[in-house]
């Protein structure tokens, strides 16, 4: 009696042990996939004075997929992105679709950029993560989604300069086994920027994004430009004096 109960706690034991270890083997492969306007080439260095002097207002709106905490962070860096192009940046986050900054009071910023985010699709294996979990995470099960950031970028006076849906799409695989054969091919084989474990994916993601978010900015800068160009100067010292001969 003592050896079967001897047995049973040795096989528990490995058990536990094997489980532990598929555990602590699995990881999560990301594929990073451009849509829509990331896609598309820029050709504005985002290393470059490209709005020196500018005063921006950048609005990130919290929803149903960001929440007030991850869209304060996207604030920041995006304010930073701005910042190493030599604008003087402001950010908000509107909280209950209200913002904090009212635009008629104090010094009224060139541009106003305003950035939300959508999920646009999300679908998981299902009935394969049972299979992975019997397998040890030897079957890998995965998760897709899609996502959009709209950006909007306006004038004080609330005209339109520049607008855009960038479209990202994400497929996450579990498991011990694709992670384990990812992680060897990223480390032996594959170079930086085409890796697809650890932070890579987002790096990626991270790179499109402030490229389009960088171009869209410098158009709606030079729109502007444009726009001010037809407006009529002010006349110096008071009416415009008239020529010719009295009658």
């Amino acid at each position: 009696m003592m050896s079967r109960a001897v047995k049973f706690r040795r096989n528990a034991s490995d058990a536990g042990r094997v489980l532990l270890l598929g555990a602590l083997l699995s990881g999560c492969v990301t594929v990073y996939q451009p849509l829509s306007s990331l896609q598309r080439p820029a050709i504005v260095d985002p290393q470059l004075a490209n709005l020196e002097g500018m005063r921006l207002l950048v609005r990130c709106v919290p929803g149903d997929y960001i929440k007030a905490r991850d869209a304060e962070l996207l604030c920041r860096r995006v304010g930073a992105l701005f910042r190493n192009q030599g604008a003087k940046v402001e950010t908000d986050v509107p909280r209950n679709g209200r913002s904090s900054r009212n635009l008629e009071e104090g010094t009224q910023p060139d541009l106003v950029v305003d950035l939300s985010s959508r999920l646009l699709h999300k679908e998981g294996s299902g009935p394969l993560w049972a299979l992975t979990a019997l397998s040890l995470t030897i079957v890998p099960a995965f998760t897709e989604y899609s996502v959009a950031q709209d950006v909007t970028i306006r004038d004080a006076s609330g005209f339109l300069l520049a607008s855009d849906s960038l479209k990202a799409r994400f497929i996450e695989y579990f498991g011990a086994g694709i992670w384990g054969v990812n992680w060897v091919l990223d480390a032996l084989v594959r170079p930086t920027e085409e890796e697809l474990t650890g932070q890579a994916p987002a790096r990626d993601f991270s790179r499109d994004f402030y490229a389009q978010l960088s171009q869209l900015a410098f158009n709606a800068r030079v729109r502007s430009d444009v726009l001010r160009s037809f407006e009529p100067r002010p006349q110096a010292g008071g009416e415009q004096r008239q020529t010719g001969t009295e009658p």
